[in-house]
């Protein structure tokens, strides 16, 4: 017995022996660069990344799971020898792990350290992570330069750096008169580009001139020195000398180059804009920003998923810095005089700092220079610029088909429906449900395939509905093969396939990169949109979604999805480069499928980098339903404008949170009809009860019986001016400029509009001012030079000053530049805001409807991409307006914003005036005045070109019921007044009417005061920027409902004026006042 209880215990002692602690070391872990995240630091990376001179560099590390006795130390050299082992010492616990830090102290410029990380219990089960190795490097800058050679379009400087063995070289090329390219090789083997030859070159001893027709550069030898002159702005754009850290490059002294940096002095109203979608303000001085894309859910500050390395200044001119590695500016906030930039480089042979400095007349004609170098806009098809519906709940055909009906049945124009929740959840490009056998990973499917479900039974019955309701389809896709923990055998297939021939984004180490499992679609592999082999496979499998189904276009959604520094591209690329152009790859892969398929399909995307604006359109990604939000996503939309990405939108109301309120969703409304792309989007899967933004869902779910109507009225008037937003995304993709245009684009000489981030141009003509915050129903709109006419009451305006607009829940404000000629699609009875259908290809009123000043001219582009131009002549001093029209297939209406005419000739041809809007319509040809809108309305059939006069004609008069009134009110309750009412119980001493008056010139003109006094005669008392100009008698007229007008001369100043007709001592009877019209 004795002897079996012993071998028992020797048994168990044996077992024990071999079996680990259950508290052992299981392991140490370190990761110099971590995800290479910006924004969030992993505790077990190295500080800092990339050690420079003199930075202390710590090491962090983690060893697993938490026991006392452990101890974890750095093994390290330097240039190859050995140095004392660094101890490190523990920081906290968490979880199961403790965390440990280390510092080796600093070192010097050209060291080559390596280390690597141990970890042990009381002296055994060492474990070790490593080697890894860094190369320390510092800053060289450029001393002084020399003129080497300025041949063939390049002027080549020899540089002379303040330290450091290398011989750099500087080249400078321009693109254009006004557009010069800076490239620097720090190890002056580098390609340079070549350029225009237009420029002279003289040297002298201490500088170096070189000059186009419109910039002339003047480089200071020693030290170095360069200041930029503008022939065209006749003065200085921007120099650096003085600052002490223009171009200099960050290098260990023999083979790594990691950074470039540059910059230039700035003076204090200087102002900066642009460096891709920014939601935190579109004005950036004083602050650091960062070009790097980010998938930032909801609150996005300073992150973005669209980052562009280029600004514009007020000062008129701009920088493009060409690279797409992560780049920081530094805009006056360090240092309140000088802007710094800095870009990372990758470790290629010969790398380059290279940007471009763009001068043009305007900061508008800066971005669209900027666009001819970095890629122009696409030109869009005309239904992409109707209403987008979508909403992730629409997970079936049925409610697809319903959100159709809704919009129809409302009256509510929409030309796109979006679907997000379309496909299953592993190959997404199979319609959820559909049964089908899988194909190997080589093959691709055609409809004939499936055998579809109860959740689309026939997708390609319901895109014909779609389309023969006028509705374009356009389907969600994501760049990843997803990974699921579970078996499917078509992923599985593609899966094995994908890796098998290399068609993955690399690791860097042999092996497919996965997205960090912490990350949207963790785990799952990226294709290389950089492989065309890799392109070609990807989008064969979704060829039958526009050969069969006839889908016509994608929403390419994320691509903010390069971790890592490894990771590494068919193109050479890594994290480095690829962090910020995967997307354009990944888009553009898309893009060119979708226009190969269709021929003007689209991609609706939300991330990318300079270029990328070549295809497609944009939207602002995940906001929530707030009006903190949606004051964000105005100045994303400026701010992308700024930076070349013309077609833009963002998920109007909100895409998800709180569902949003009546309010929040009417100003999101009225604001999206006049954007770039107007769409509703919501996040929630199967909500109950709904969460779409349908205008529909939104009316039952605030109880506002008005919230269908609004947004009717508004759809309706962007399908009204679809013929101008077209006509102005044709002009935005050959030119380069934004559709969205933040105000001092074109009006750089007004200061006032360098901090307008609550207003913008929308195109050429159109100025918008959205209500963006909670309760406000008084909106400040700040005018420009010139003459403004309200949109929607065709008010007259001066500019040159901020006016208070009147914006009750329903509202916005709109104006025209004076000018203008808007083409319109009108409805049969001339409505705007009525209902006009979604029809793109068709119109059923063409209507010019044109703002007499000096001469103008517009050209209307055609769904087919045919134009038309047409021209019109102001002489009001002769009491003429002549309009030039085209040849047209199709009748066309005129509308000429002014007083009634006298007559009306059409190629020498008196036309027949008619009385009454209803006798118009019926008419084949003929004009009629509505004095309410004083437009007259011209009708010509359609044939050859048409050259219209009108005659005894004038500007349009100024309300008296938009003027600033004291002690008076406004009414409607007689007949014959112009516009939308008149001035009433004008009767007492004290009483007055202030209006707001434009002249191009300081000059004498005949004020005439259009007036009804129904009793007595009156008199007025008029002052003129407040001089006294005399006393107006005003004689009885036969009755209230007549009116009469009574003239006085008057002196204006140019441009604005204020005429105050006042009643005062001396001044008697009650009057009513309807306009003033000055000659």
């Amino acid at each position: 017995m004795r002897k079996k209880l012993m071998a028992i215990l020797l048994s168990i002692c044996c077992i024990l022996l071999n079996v680990s602690p259950a508290f052992a070391l299981e392991g140490t872990w370190h990761d110099p660069y971590g995800l290479n995240d910006i924004y969030e630091i992993e505790p077990t990376e190295r500080s800092p990344r990339n050690p420079v001179a003199g930075q202390s560099v710590r090491i962090h590390s983690t060893t697993w799971p938490v026991e006392s006795g452990q101890k974890v130390w750095i093994s390290y050299t330097v240039n190859g020898i050995k140095k004392t082992d660094a101890g490190a010492g523990w920081s906290y616990n968490s979880g199961n792990n403790s965390y440990w830090e280390a510092d080796l102290g600093s070192f010097a410029k050209g060291d080559v350290v390596e280390y690597t990380v141990h970890a042990d219990v009381n002296g055994t089960n060492t474990k070790t992570i490593g080697p890894f190795t860094f190369h320390v490097t510092d800053w060289e800058k450029v001393k002084s330069v020399s003129l080497n050679s300025y041949n063939n379009g390049t002027v080549v400087f020899d540089v002379k750096a303040d330290t450091g063995n290398f011989s750099p070289k500087l080249a400078l090329s321009f693109t254009d008169e006004e557009t010069v390219r800076f490239q620097l090789s720090p190890k002056g083997d580098g390609k340079f580009a070549s350029g225009i030859s237009g420029y002279t070159v003289t040297e002298n001893a201490e500088k170096v001139e070189i000059k186009t027709g419109k910039l002339r550069l003047t480089v200071t030898k020693n030290p170095y020195a360069l200041e930029v002159y503008s022939y065209e702005h006749n003065r200085v754009l921007t120099s650096n000398g003085g600052m002490g850290k223009e171009m200099s490059w960050l290098t260990d002294g023999k083979d790594v180059i990691g950074q470039f940096r540059d910059g230039y002095l700035s003076p204090s109203d200087e102002r900066f804009y642009g460096f891709g979608e920014h939601y935190d303000g579109a004005e950036k001085r004083g602050e650091v920003v960062e070009t790097y894309i980010y998938n930032q859910y909801q609150n996005q500050g300073s992150k973005t998923y669209l980052s562009v390395p280029f600004f514009v200044t007020s000062k008129g001119y701009g920088i493009y810095l060409n690279t797409t590695c992560y780049s920081r500016f530094d805009m006056a906030a360090a240092n309140g005089d000088r802007y710094v930039f800095e870009a990372d480089t990758e470790q290629v042979d010969s790398p380059l700092l290279d940007y471009y400095l763009i001068s043009a007349s305007t900061p508008g004609k800066v971005v669209g220079k900027y666009n001819t170098i970095s890629g122009m806009p696409q030109e869009l098809p005309k239904w992409a610029f109707g209403l987008w519906m979508s909403a992730n709940e629409w997970d079936t055909q049925s409610e697809a088909l319903e959100a159709m009906n809704q919009s129809k049945n409302n009256d509510i124009p929409a030309t796109v429906l979006v679907l997000e929740q379309w496909s299953d959840e592993n190959t997404f490009y199979v319609w959820n449900e559909a049964a089908y056998t899988p194909v190997s990973g080589s093959a691709a499917f055609s409809n004939s395939d499936f055998t579809y479900g109860s959740k689309w039974p026939n997708p390609k019955a319901m895109t014909d509905t779609l389309h023969e309701n006028g509705l374009k389809l356009v389907l969600w896709q994501i760049p990843v093969l997803k990974y699921t923990p579970y078996s499917y055998g078509q992923k599985d297939n593609d899966e094995a396939y994908m890796l098998q021939k290399g068609y993955a984004v690399s690791d860097g180490h042999n092996g497919a990169y996965r997205i960090p499992e912490s990350g949207w679609f963790g785990n799952s592999l990226l294709l290389d949109f950089t492989n065309p082999e890799a392109v070609d496979w990807w989008m064969n499998k979704r060829a039958y979604l526009f050969d069969d189904i006839k889908i016509d276009g994608v929403k390419t959604d994320g691509g903010e999805m390069v971790w890592r520094k490894d990771t590494s591209f068919h193109n050479g690329g890594t994290d480095l480069s690829m962090r910020n152009a995967y997307p354009n790859a990944y888009i553009k892969g898309y893009n060119d499928f979708v226009k190969k398929k269709t021929g003007e399909g689209i991609t609706f995307s939300r991330s990318g980098t300079a270029g990328v604006q070549s295809s497609g359109a944009f939207w602002a990604g995940d906001q929530t339903s707030s009006f903190s939000a949606f004051r964000d996503a105005l100045s994303a939309g400026l701010s992308a404008g700024i930076s070349g990405v013309p077609f833009w939108s963002w998920d109007l109301a909100g895409f998800t949170g709180k569902f949003p309120s009546a309010e929040l969703y009417k100003r999101s409304t009225q604001m999206a009809a006049f954007a770039p792309i107007m769409q509703f989007h919501s996040e929630k899967s199967n909500p109950s009860p709904s969460e779409e933004r349908s205008p529909w869902n939104v009316q039952s779910r605030t109880g506002d019986n008005s919230i269908v109507p609004m947004f009717r009225k508004y759809t309706n008037t962007r399908m009204n001016l679809l013929p101008y937003i077209f006509s102005e995304a044709q002009n935005s993709a050959h030119v380069g400029t934004p559709m969205m245009r933040a105000m001092f684009l074109d009006n750089p000489e007004d200061s006032n509009t360098y901090d307008l981030e609550e207003q913008y141009m929308f195109g050429r003509s159109l100025l918008v001012a959205p209500v963006v915050w909670e309760g406000q129903t008084v909106k400040s709109v700040y005018l420009p030079e010139g003459e403004w006419i309200d949109f929607w009451h065709n008010a007259l305006t001066p500019g040159g000053m901020a006016k208070d607009y009147y914006a009750d829940v329903d509202s916005i404000p709109v104006y025209v530049k004076s000018g203008s000629i808007l083409p319109l699609n009108l409805n049969k009875n001339y409505e705007m805001g009525g209902s006009i259908g979604n029809d793109v290809e068709n119109y059923e009123n063409l209507t010019f409807r044109i703002y007499p000043e000096g001469e103008s001219t517009y050209t209307l582009s055609h769904s087919d991409r045919s134009t038309m131009t047409v021209r019109a002549a102001e002489n009001f001093a002769a009491d003429t307006v002549t309009v030039d029209l085209p040849a047209s297939q199709i009748p066309i209406t005129t509308q000429v914003f002014g007083t009634r005419p006298a007559k009306v000739n059409v190629n020498g041809q008196a036309l027949q005036e008619v009385n009454t809007l209803d006798g118009f319509i019926k008419a084949q040809s003929g004009y009629y005045y509505n004095q309410n809108e004083k437009l007259t309305y011209i009708k010509t059939a359609s044939g050859a070109v048409k050259k219209i006069e009108l005659k005894g004609v004038n500007k349009a008069p100024y309300e008296a019921e938009h003027a600033s009134l004291n002690h008076v009110s406004t009414n409607t309750d007689k007949s014959g007044y112009y516009g939308d009412g008149f001035v009433d119980q004008f009767a007492d001493n004290g009483d007055w009417v202030e209006f707001e008056v434009y002249s191009k010139e300081k000059r004498t003109a005949s004020l005439s005061v259009r007036y009804s006094a129904g009793v007595t005669a009156g008199q007025r008392t008029v002052k003129v920027n407040g001089v006294n100009a005399g006393t107006l008698a005003l004689p009885v007229t036969s009755g209230w409902n007549a009116w009469n007008t009574a003239d006085i001369p008057i002196n204006l100043n140019r441009g604005r004026n204020t005429v105050r007709i006042s009643y005062e001592n001396g001044d008697f009877a009650g009057i009513n006042l309807d306009c003033i019209l000055v000659k």
